[in-house]
């Protein structure tokens, strides 16, 4: 009788599916001890993450991120290969579940075309027990509101439809009269969405470990964000306390220091914080049911994309404070120079040539610069991008005109300032006097005069061939200075 065999098949299928729910937990769980490690370590540091980055601990954190690193490779690798090199019953038992899975599949085929066969004889109307069909129905319906219940057009999309036509077939057939083939088709629904529920379970519990790492990581960058701020005020020597007006302020200075980057982080970090926060709000069951929500792909994306952000925020924490000290050091120097060559050898100043570099179009526009222009001058309009080099010009009794630069050099990571001077003779070079600037320019400044900090130019052009794109922008405002 076919629907024996449909009915034995039934049973066998069962057995095979209790059977790999057995070994898939054997393994699961050393699969799950190792993630459970690494995960159990991060536990205990999570409070002392935060003390680390408040105090800067870089023993610790190295060692957090060591362990988070280790955390994310237990979860995206194939451990079942490396744990079956050194486990030879987890090997064995890796078999068995391969076999178990072929054994399942290959029976699930054979009860499908037991079901279709029974399908399409339609000479057996009203064979079979209508009580029991019915019973089969019903018990496939279970299993579909149980699988509605779950995400299962985000990890399993379209295949519960499949089982809705399923389990509408069968009440069509039973309505037939075809109880034999309205039980079949019945038995094989449930079978199928059993199997399915079992493949979203596990796409979920994979969902949710990359979860758990994304807010870690989320975590950890937001602290070091936070942080950042409480160390700027900390440099400048101004703290905020409970002064929000002062606090932005403050954020502002950081993003204009770091030229907009520190803005697109502090973006980058909001956007995905609401995200976890929409999570947390929502709960995950409800959540993954939308369908514009993150898959367990896109999870992996953000946690890339966070581990990028942190890593553009330790390459630059450090840039950023050295400009804001150069562009100090310049304005006293600055005022060193003028000082000094005013006082000392009776030189004019011209002060309406004097100032830093004007900005660019695109700076102007910029929100960095526009707010920190805001929160800074008052509403006074200021084209003059203190970031950029220092111009300072004067004339000595013979009309020659002297320019010197102050220009800031980015190098490894690092900020220097230079010094450039141009005379502008109008004949013959002077050597001996434009030793004689350099030498007072070194005084004003307290430097020495071999430390390669001030260098004087009477080559415009050769200055502009610099690699250095702050020395040839310099040549490039000489020559139009001399031509003005």
């Amino acid at each position: 009788m076919a629907a024996d065999q449909v009915k034995r098949l039934e049973q066998e299928i069962n057995a095979l599916r209790n059977q790999l729910r057995q070994q898939n937990r054997q393994a699961e769980q050393e699969r799950q001890r190792i993630i459970n490690e690494s995960k159990q370590a991060l536990g205990y540091y999570q409070e002392d993450m935060k003390r680390a980055v408040r105090e800067h601990d870089e023993k610790t954190k190295k060692e957090y991120e060591r362990m988070l690193k280790e955390y994310q490779q237990n979860l995206d690798r194939d451990l079942q290969n490396e744990t079956a090199d050194m486990n030879a019953n987890y090997r064995k038992l890796l078999e068995d579940v391969k076999r178990s899975e072929e054994e399942l599949e290959r029976k699930s085929r054979e009860m499908e075309q037991a079901v279709q066969s029974i399908r399409n004889d339609l000479s057996n109307k009203n064979a079979g027990s209508s009580m029991e069909a019915r019973e089969y129905i019903m018990n496939a319906t279970g299993e579909f509101h149980k699988i509605e219940q779950k995400p299962h057009e985000k990890f399993m999309p379209k295949r519960l439809a499949v089982f809705y036509n399923a389990i509408k077939d069968s009440q069509q057939l039973y309505k037939a009269g075809l109880f034999e083939a309205s039980t079949a088709v019945a038995l094989s629904a449930k079978s199928g969405l059993e199997r399915l529920g079992c493949n979203i379970d596990d796409k979920v519990s994979q969902w949710d470990r990359q979860y758990e790492l994304f807010v870690m990581k989320l975590n950890y960058f937001t602290a070091k964000i936070q942080q950042e701020l409480d160390d700027w005020e900390e440099f400048i020597d101004e703290k905020s306390g409970k002064n929000a007006d002062l606090r932005k302020k403050h954020l502002i200075e950081i993003n204009y220091w770091s030229k907009g980057e520190f803005a697109e982080l502090v973006k980058s970090m909001n956007k995905y914080r609401h995200i976890a926060a929409e999570i947390a709000s929502m709960g995950k069951e409800e959540y993954l049911k939308k369908p514009e929500s993150a898959n367990t792909d896109e999870l992996k994306e953000y946690i890339k994309e966070i581990t990028r952000l942190d890593e553009r925020l330790g390459t630059f924490s450090h840039l950023y404070k050295l400009r804001y000290s150069a562009s100090c050091r310049r304005a006293d120097w600055g005022e060193s120079i003028i000082d000094f060559l005013s006082d000392e050898i009776n030189l004019t100043w011209h002060e309406e040539m004097t100032g830093y570099r004007q900005a660019s179009e695109e700076v102007l526009s910029s929100t960095d610069f526009k707010d920190y222009v805001r929160v800074n001058f008052n509403g006074e309009e200021v084209t003059e991008d203190t970031r950029e080099w220092l111009k300072l010009v004067f004339e000595n009794s013979s009309d020659n005109r002297i320019y010197v630069y102050l220009v800031p050099v980015e190098a490894k990571n690092n900020v220097e300032n230079r010094v450039i001077i141009h005379i502008d003779y109008g004949g013959a070079e002077q050597e001996m006097y434009s030793r004689d600037i350099c030498r007072h320019i070194c005084e004003a400044i307290r430097c020495d005069e071999e430390s390669g900090i001030v260098n004087y130019t009477s080559d415009i052009n050769a200055l502009k061939m610099n690699t250095n794109k702050s020395f040839s922008d310099t040549a490039r405002d000489l020559e139009k200075m001399k031509k003005s």
